[in-house]
């Protein structure tokens, strides 16, 4: 197929989604789980009408091969961000005749563009209840990320996967992040200190200050390399959770036209096997 063939092809398929909207109530029946965090039926029985053409506004703090500021060898001639998010939304959006403008904030403030606006599309948080009666989430992940302990070199032993063992440990961790079910049933007996950013609590954990960090290892390890901790900070084992990232939208009926076309996209490249092949590329753990 002619690169001028395909172009039309992911366009009409693009167009096709903006066309279907959001399933009414007399073709879908919503589950309980989805009705209780889905906005007022009002909000979408309108459909999911977008404009069919023009800038969408994409924001995101800096996640490691996921979205991050344009290094010296790709991107920075126009200062344009890269990773995998911006693989994926480039390959949906433009076809479909968007122009995508990325912007990196703080993690805070950009979930708070996307619930508030001015934001159309949000990279990269982890689904939870609390979260979703704040936003909208794509239908699939695009990344999956083990979340860990951190601690100095040769005190890894700290962590062996019982979380009553850490009571009398002070721990990190980073504010906006999300951590998954146990830690957070854990956290009412944990001694947690939030911190700004990794950055700090990398530092704070040096200075001994802190006894473990909570985090990402997918984000952790460039930043430990950046700080030149690599041998003194140590990753802990076992993983104690296994979350997964999606792409987030506003509650309005607009965000649910851009969640239709974001979904339709990603299940387009995904049997394509394109979804696939741009996760090696990145070095990112693409979920089932």
């Amino acid at each position: 197929m002619d690169a001028d063939r395909r172009q039309l092809l992911l366009r009409q398929a693009a167009l096709a989604a903006l066309t279907l909207g959001v399933p009414s109530r007399t073709t879908a029946q919503p589950t309980a789980a989805s009705s209780a965090t889905a906005p007022p039926a009002s909000a979408t029985a309108k459909g999911a009408a977008l404009p069919r053409s023009g800038p969408v506004s994409i924001v995101g703090t800096t996640f490691a091969k996921l979205f991050e500021p344009a290094s010296s060898s790709r991107g920075a001639a126009e200062g344009k961000p890269q990773g995998l998010a911006v693989d994926l939304l480039d390959a949906i959006l433009i076809p479909a005749g968007y122009q995508p403008r990325y912007a990196l904030y703080p993690w805070l403030r950009a979930q708070s563009m996307i619930e508030r606006g001015p934001a159309q599309i949000l990279i990269g948080p982890y689904r939870t209840p609390e979260r979703e009666r704040q936003m909208r989430f794509s239908r699939q992940a695009f990344y999956e990320d083990s979340l860990v302990f951190y601690a100095r070199r040769r005190e890894e032993g700290l962590w062996w996967g019982d979380f009553h063992a850490l009571r009398s440990l002070r721990i990190g961790s980073v504010q906006g992040w999300v951590y998954g079910e146990r830690f957070e049933q854990a956290r009412a007996a944990l001694d947690v200190t939030p911190v700004r950013d990794l950055h700090t609590a990398l530092r704070m954990l040096q200075a001994r200050r802190l006894d473990l960090i909570a985090a990402n290892q997918r984000n952790s390890e460039p930043v430990i390399q950046e700080l030149g901790l690599s041998d003194q900070v140590a990753l802990c084992a076992p993983p104690f959770a296994q979350l997964r990232g999606h792409f987030a939208f506003g509650t309005d009926a607009a965000g649910a036209g851009w969640q239709a076309l974001i979904d339709a996209g990603m299940q387009r490249l995904r049997q394509s096997g394109e979804l696939q092949q741009m996760a090696a590329r990145r070095g990112v753990n693409l979920p089932d």
